[in-house]
Parts: C-alpha cells; structure tokens; sequence
C-alpha cells in the first residue's frame, strides 16, 4: 500500500494517467475515484497505451472509507487498484486505522494499492508520516523552490527500502520526470565550522572564535567565499543599498560552489520587502534575518542552519529572474487589456512558486459603479492595477500574500472599501482574463470625486446664481 499527496487536483490526474499509461499490456487494473476524477484521467488516456483490462468504480467520501470491506468485491486480485481521491475525505476521521485495515485487506486479496490524493492538507501528511508502519511507501508532489517538487519520505518493496529524498521534476503533456541529474546533498569541503562574515553584522563586537573570520567590505567577502565549499557566508543588507548586485551576487556564488554553502542576509534597516526577500531566497539565500533580531537572536538562527543544504532550484538565468519577481512600470486604473496582458507576464513567478501575488473581483455596492468606487482610490505601488470589466472591478496585488490583502485594501481605497463593495473574490488562475470584456482597449476615466459620495440617482444639479431684490421697510 503506497499513497502519493499531490497539492493540486490537476497534478494528482497527471500522475494517474501515467501510472495507468506505463503499465504493461497483458496487466490488470482498477481505478477509483469520484466523477469528477474519472474524467480529468479517462479522458486523457492514450489508447495506444496501458493495461489489458481496467475495472472502472466510481466511489464517494463515505465508498472511499469503507474501501477496505469493498476491496474483496471488486476482484482486486493482482490488480493494481490505483485511488484517486480528495485529501479531504479523510478530514476528521482515525486515517491511521483506516490504513491499517485497507493494507492489511489489500495483503489478503493479493493486490497493489495506490492512493494518489488531492488538496493541500498538512494534516494529512503529518497524519500518514505518523503511521508509516501502516504504509509501504509515501510521497508528496508539490509545487514551490522554483519548480516541481517530488519529496520522498519513505519507499519500499521487494527490492529493498529507499529513504528521503527531495527531487525536482519537470513535465510535460505526457507526465513528470527528473529534471536533469540529481545533485549530491553530502559534499563538504572540511570547512563547515567555517563563518565568513561581513564586520557590521556583528554590531562592533570581535570575532567570537578562531573560525569567525570578518571582512570590512562585501568584495572582500565575495572573494574568499568564492573557494569555500561549505562554509557560513554572513551578509549585510542595509539602507540605500542596491538589492539586484547582493542578489546577482548570491546568485552567482550558489552557482559557482553548489548547495552546501550556507549563504545568510542580515537585514540592518528596514529595507526589504516580501518581494525583496522572495527574490533573496531564489538566488541562492540559505536564510534572511530581518531587521529588529538581537544579536543573540541572529547568532541562533544561524547554528540553525547548521548542517542543512540549500534545496531549492537556481534559476540560470538571472536577468530572467529579476524579471519574473520585478513589477512592470504600470499602476493604478488601466484599460482591460492592458490589465490582461500585464496580470499574464507577472503571473510568471507565481506559476514557478517563486513569489506569491493576488487577483481580485471586487462586487461595487449597490447604487455604486466600478468608476465611482474608484475615485477615491491610490495606488502607490508599481504592479498594482485594476481594471472594469463585466461591471465589476479587477484588482491585481503585486507580491502580495493573501493575509496582506485587507491591509492593502486599505492603503489603496480612502474610503471603506468594505462599504464600496458588497463581496470580494480571490481567483487561484488566470481563466477569467481570457473573457472577450478584456479585449477592450478604452482607457476609463474616474468620475469626479463628489459623484462618488452618493448613488447616481440621488446626485443633484449644480446651483446657479439668482438674482433677488431687497425691499427697505421704514420703521412705524
């Protein structure tokens, strides 16, 4: 009994459907799953392709757990009987005694089980990483570092038993693979006690031992940590200093001396943004201290590291990288394509799980239009825009995380934004931009700001100026 967590549902139906392709022609299997999953899998199977015979059970949440009683009913029997299923049937149950009577029934009728779940859920995995003795084998797809990711926490079978291991994939239409040829995560060069340092990270005080050394600039410290293998690299990141050559420098040294150099940016003012850290972190930085950490604080987090190697994938191209986690020069209220275009091309680092951004709807009040929503709004940052489209308005958050999004709601409208929209959206993909609205090239214009504090039928014409006489009484 094998299981295999996929964050996404479209992953875990790429896996199947290459499970059932690359089985021989004279074997047998079964497949179970909801409707849903039948077609993303069945659908895209090649004909040409897979086992002789395949037994097709369609299963909701309450078949999937009592799998283990169905097992001996639907002739699993040297089959390979491969489950795909939500992650969240299994919300709120004893998941370790589920999997003790599936595997002890799929022993008995002789078969190979396969649970291929969707859905991100940390419990689970946490779950099943607690009952291994239960499972023959455990594996996670998921997408971030970069790229795809295959972590194995545990396989095994007649041929012995494989430990964990953190692979990078690649795919294409016809399934995953290794992307290129694994990198070894032991290679030391004798010189991990090593700490080679900038002087201002220790805030004037000495060198704490003989394998502290310190550099007063960050040249001098580039140059001997371009022959270390394994050592600490220590760097200041402080006020009015250019990011893009700390990154390019980074980059360049995980490049040059491979995955056991420990690289580590100490914040000395605070300079970086999360887009600032995110772009850090994909060049190579093994860990980033922020500003306001103690010394004593900054010390720990580095004997933290201690022994770990940097795992994530190094992007090649490095201007391309600083492109993909850079804003386009646009912001505030566009046309929709303009919108479209720019949302698709600073989509391109959230598709490699290098950075994280937010696409809204954004439903105005009623008596309110998208326009007049819009004029009391300010848009600060680069790559933040909005569009109207379809009568509501499209909000696109540059290197934004999704607990930040009220705050920057807040910072973008001066009004309550709770009280200029009825409802709110967060949209995981970009299929709503290819609506034909977005074709529109019109450029709006925000009505003036006094229109904007009343619905339209109630705003009132201007007052005109009207001549009036006086009459002077005298007095009785």
């Amino acid at each position: 009994m094998y299981w295999l967590a996929c964050d996404t549902a479209e992953d875990a139906a790429m896996v199947c459907r290459q499970v059932v392709n690359a089985m021989a022609e004279d074997a047998k299997a079964a497949f179970i799953s909801d409707a849903r999953g039948m077609r993303e899998v069945l659908d895209a199977l090649d004909p040409d392709l897979g086992p002789g015979e395949m037994a097709l059970y369609e299963a909701d949440r309450q078949a999937a757990l009592h799998l283990a009683e169905d097992l001996s009913r639907i002739e699993a029997s040297g089959r390979l009987v491969l489950a795909f299923l939500p992650a969240a049937v299994w919300e709120g149950g004893d998941i370790g005694q589920w999997c003790h009577e599936v595997r002890d029934r799929v022993r008995d009728t002789g078969a190979v089980l396969l649970v291929v779940s969707e859905g991100q859920s940390v419990w689970l995995v946490e779950q099943l990483r607690a009952h291994n003795q239960n499972l023959d084998g455990m594996a996670q797809l998921y997408r971030g570092q970069g790229g795809m990711r295959y972590l194995l926490h545990f396989w095994s079978n007649a041929l012995g038993v494989v430990g964990t291991e953190d692979v990078e994939l690649t795919h294409d239409a016809g399934g995953f693979a290794l992307a290129g040829r694994p990198h070894s995560l032991g290679r030391t060069g004798g010189d991990e006690l090593l700490c080679l340092a900038q002087r201002k990270v220790l805030e004037g005080a000495p060198a704490f031992s003989e394998h502290w050394q310190l550099f007063d600039s960050v040249s001098e410290l580039g140059v001997r940590a371009g022959v270390a293998v394994s050592a600490t690299v220590i760097f200041a990141m402080e006020g009015g200093q250019r990011l893009d050559i700390l990154a390019q420098q980074l980059h360049t040294l995980r490049q040059l001396r491979g995955n056991a150099l420990k690289l580590v940016v100490r914040e000395m003012a605070p300079t970086l943004r999360y887009q600032d850290e995110q772009l850090l972190l994909a060049c190579g930085a093994s860990l980033i201290v922020p500003f306001g950490a103690s010394l004593s604080r900054f010390l720990t987090q580095v004997d933290s590291i201690q022994g770990y190697a940097w795992r994530r994938r190094l992007p090649s191209d490095f201007e391309a990288l600083l492109t993909r986690l850079r804003p386009l020069p646009v912001c505030g209220l566009v046309a929709p394509r303009v919108f479209a275009e720019a949302v698709q091309q600073m989509w391109q680092g959230r598709r490699n799980g290098e950075i994280v951004h937010q696409l809204l709807v954004l439903r105005p009040a009623p008596g309110l239009s998208p326009l007049q929503a819009c004029s009391r709004s300010l848009f600060r940052r680069d790559g933040d825009i909005a569009c109207i489209a379809n009568g509501v308005l499209y909000l696109f958050l540059f290197a934004c995380r999704a607990e930040g999004v009220e705050q920057a709601l807040d910072y973008i409208f001066q009004l309550s934004w709770r009280e200029l929209f009825i409802g709110q959206e967060l949209l995981d993909d970009l299929g709503a931009l290819e609506a034909p609205a977005f074709l529109d090239e019109t450029v709006p214009e925000s009505p003036s700001v006094e229109s904007a504090s009343m619905p339209l039928s109630q705003v009132r014409p201007a007052l005109n100026p009207r001549r009036i006489s006086l009459q002077q009484w005298e007095a009785a």
